[in-house]
């Protein structure tokens, strides 16, 4: 500002030694000394405006400048009486103006370190307060924060000391949990030491329902015409193991799928019929090892036991279950180990795939289906499946069927029954195991001696070997395995087919999801089940949670690092946002006098709060974690065995209640470390909670979402654009009821004293009685996004639940 007032004041002086030159232009007197004359006058103020300050004994870097009272030191006839409190623009007392809230003396913000009561005075920060510039009351110092005398800011180091102490609290909480668990992994081995299952050679208890599953012409048609199988006969019998083999691409897996359900429709004796109403007595197990990889095995069988066996055995039973299934499995030395993943060291491959079977086993299923479970093991371990499989069937006589890919000798006698398909997924084969390669012999095939006989009858089906007896007709060998497909639909008639099997397929969609809500309703009020009466939905929720939870919780070293990932972001945006601070606009009179381009910044306060909104909304989205997404095909699974949507969505979202909380809490800590803020910490918490629970999905898209959060923060927060646009142009008012970052830009201005704060309209069209509003608004966004959470869950895929 004095430099401002000098530069007018050097102005008016020139402008005085020109007119003054044109009344001595006569008097031959010299311009230039009148010139020089008049500008010593001028610097003689500009010298004294700059020459005062205040001594910080505290901090001595931090003195105090500020622009004095000027008093000629020359001219003793030229007077500037301006007092204390007031600025002058001009010589006497028709320029005088009183300086407003945050200025000293002549108008220069109250420097930092130091508080301004009144335009009059200037003190120096006192102990356990600290002073940004402009301060006019002195701000309290922070909890676990230092503020000794002349502070601009306040030391929050021993911030550090409070995350530590979380940090032990949640070693200690996990070390009482693990020894929970420990106790309960013992409880467990006592029960292997009993007498019932001492010998580990005792097989299983058999199914009390068996199943014989017949289909006659089973077919599948795409919706542009192209089929994949037809006429596919057969029948799987209890007690007895089939494979399923042929090769690639000749419907194996299209087999298993229209047979367990999973496809939309299928016609079997010209009849529309569907396994799905007894899925609660078929088992899957899918090629992939699909399980919670935190869990131990334990966990998952007894989960899988809790969820899906009748409710009218006891607790005990459903636990001895999982035990007998452990113990025939062969995995009693291994049942109290991680599953693991590529990070967290777990049990073996077979001991995983061993793991899969018996997800299903538990559950006491009449009919076990199985995609391809010797894909990725050994010879050896292969067997070992391939034996463990027929006693499976012998066992507890029910009904197994494998699809099974170039399988070893000692395997491949391990089924009774073969299923060969051919390309276009028809029947080459259906019939005891042991008489196939007789079959076949008679037909002219015969073994190569180097060749095992599961290859040669899977180049049979692809058609690469030729029987020797050239006199085999061509249409006899159709009729052997059949591989060409029919072809002879037009162009014409396909592009109707097609948008017939859309509408169609529409339909049954909207059918299947309205029968399935129907369901859901049927089974709160009447709690009976024809096929069988499992968990209701209440108890669901309970072992679901219970799952969930340890889940979430059981790797220390995990849940820690994300903690401090929360902890790190926070941070980095302390940083970021260290200088961001509110600052107050200058007198209208000061603007008036400086120079045109300088002037609308001049009219304007020094804010930048809004940018520390949205670099916290930044900072949140990319510390966010998800909580459906990386297990998504475990819940494919669990609903194609029967598991309910809403309890596992409820179970989940509140298991992750307290990693929120705790999220929350460290990111607010790590940001308040640096940002100098005004408002309570409280206040801060809850908004960055909130912005939490709304962000908590967006983890999963990665920069997409961390983009929608930019965008989140800055095109619907009122500043790009404006909101006072928004609600002129009719295009853009459905932004007008969104908000981001305002809830944390009310909360920080509240506290500044700055005169325009609460006598003019804020920023960004922005209001102090909108806060309320902006909360619920929050809170409404987290609940768009939780439905829309759960619909695309429930929505979307329905064929893989099935």
């Amino acid at each position: 500002m004095g430099y401002k007032i000098c530069s007018r004041l050097h102005r008016e002086a020139e402008q005085r030694a020109a007119d003054s030159s044109k009344s001595n232009n006569e008097k031959g007197e010299n311009n230039n000394e009148i010139l020089k004359s008049e500008l010593d006058k001028t610097y003689i103020y500009a010298t004294t405006l700059t020459s005062k300050k205040i001594a910080n004994g505290t901090r001595p870097s931090d003195e105090c400048y500020y622009i004095s009272t000027p008093r000629p030191l020359e001219n003793k006839s030229v007077s500037w009486d301006c007092e204390a409190g007031y600025y002058c623009l001009n010589l006497g007392n028709s320029s005088k103006f009183p300086c407003t809230d945050g200025f000293y003396s002549q108008p220069v913000y109250c420097c930092a370190g130091y508080y301004c009561e009144n335009p009059k005075t200037i003190k120096l920060c006192p102990d356990g307060h600290f002073c940004p510039i402009g301060t006019v009351n002195p701000s309290s110092c922070h909890y676990m924060a230092f503020c000794p005398p002349g502070s601009k800011s306040a030391n929050k180091y021993f911030i550090g000391v409070l995350v530590t102490v979380l940090i032990l609290v949640i070693l200690i909480v996990f070390q009482i949990k693990k020894k929970a668990d420990d106790e309960k992994a013992i409880k467990y081995k006592r029960l292997l030491v009993e007498p019932r299952i001492e010998n580990s050679e005792k097989p299983l208890d058999r199914v009390s329902k068996t199943f014989d599953i017949e289909f006659e012409n089973l077919g599948l048609v795409l919706p542009d015409g192209t089929e994949i199988m037809k006429g596919v006969s057969g029948s799987f019998v209890h007690g007895r193991t089939c494979a399923i083999m042929g090769p690639s691409g000749s419907g194996k897996t299209t087999l298993v799928s229209l047979l367990t359900g999973k496809c939309v429709y299928y016609i079997v004796n010209g009849i529309t019929k569907s396994l799905s109403n007894y899925r609660k007595l078929i088992g899957f197990v899918p090629q992939e090892d699909i399980m919670l990889r935190e869990l131990t095995i334990r966990e998952i069988l007894v989960h899988s036991a809790l969820m899906r066996l009748p409710t009218e055995m006891k607790r005990e039973e459903k636990k001895q279950k999982v035990i007998d299934v452990i113990t025939f499995l062969g995995l009693s030395h291994v049942m109290d180990y991680a599953i693991g993943d590529e990070v967290l060291r777990g049990i073996s491959g077979g001991q995983r795939k061993r793991t899969n079977i018996g997800m299903e086993l538990v559950a006491e299923p009449s009919i076990l289906f199985l995609d391809e479970p010797t894909s990725g093991l050994d010879s050896t371990i292969a067997f070992e499946v391939c034996q463990l499989l027929k006693s499976i069937a012998y066992d507890q006589n029910i009904t197994v069927a494998a699809i099974i890919h170039s399988p070893s000798v000692k395997s491949f006698k391990m089924f009774d029954d073969l299923m060969l398909l051919g390309k276009g997924g028809r029947v080459v084969y259906f019939g005891p195991q042991d008489k196939a390669m007789k079959y076949f012999n008679k037909h002219g095939f015969i073994l190569p001696e180097d060749e095992s006989e599961p290859d040669f009858m899977i180049e049979i089906a692809s058609g690469r070997v030729r029987p020797r007896d050239n006199n085999l007709s061509l249409a006899n060998l159709y009729k052997l395995w059949e591989s060409e497909k029919k072809n002879g639909a037009s162009s014409v008639d396909r592009f109707w087919a097609t948008i017939y099997q859309i509408m169609y397929d529409s339909y049954q969609y909207a059918i299947d999801v309205g029968l399935e809500f129907f369901y859901f309703l049927k089974g709160l009020i009447i709690w009976k089940d024809s096929v069988r009466q499992t968990p209701n939905v209440f108890t669901s929720f309970i072992l679901l949670f219970k799952r969930a939870c340890l889940q979430i919780y059981r790797n220390k070293s995990r849940f820690l690092f994300d903690q401090l990932l929360h902890l790190g972001c926070g941070a980095f945006v302390s940083l970021a946002t260290n200088n961001l601070d509110y600052i107050g606009r200058a007198p209208d009179q000061i603007c008036s006098i400086t120079p045109y381009v300088e002037s609308p910044s001049c009219l304007k306060p020094n804010d930048s709060l809004q940018t520390v909104g949205v670099f916290t909304a930044l900072g949140i989205t990319f510390s966010g974690t998800t909580t459906f997404g990386y297990e998504k095909v475990v819940y494919w699974r669990d609903t194609s065995s029967g598991m309910k949507t809403i309890p596992y969505f409820l179970a989940k979202s509140i298991a992750d209640i307290p990693r929120i909380l705790l999220a929350g809490l460290m990111f607010s800590l790590a940001f308040i470390l640096f940002y100098s803020y005004r408002a309570r910490y409280s206040e801060i918490y809850v908004i960055i909670l909130l912005t939490y629970i709304a962000a908590w999905e967006l983890e999963k898209l990665g920069l997409i979402g961390t983009g929608f959060a930019l965008a989140f923060g800055m095109v619907l927060s009122g500043a790009t654009p404006r909101l006072d646009t928004v609600k002129e142009n009719d295009s853009l008012s459905w932004l007008y009821w969104i908000w981001s970052v305002e809830a944390l830009y009310l909360k920080e201005l509240d506290p500044r004293k700055w005169v325009e704060i609460h006598t003019k309209n804020l920023n960004y069209t922005y209001s102090f009685d909108d806060y309320p509003k902006v909360l619920h608004n929050i809170l409404r966004i987290a609940l768009a996004w939780s439905c829309l959470a759960f619909l695309a869950m429930k929505l979307v895929n329905r064929d893989k639940q099935k």
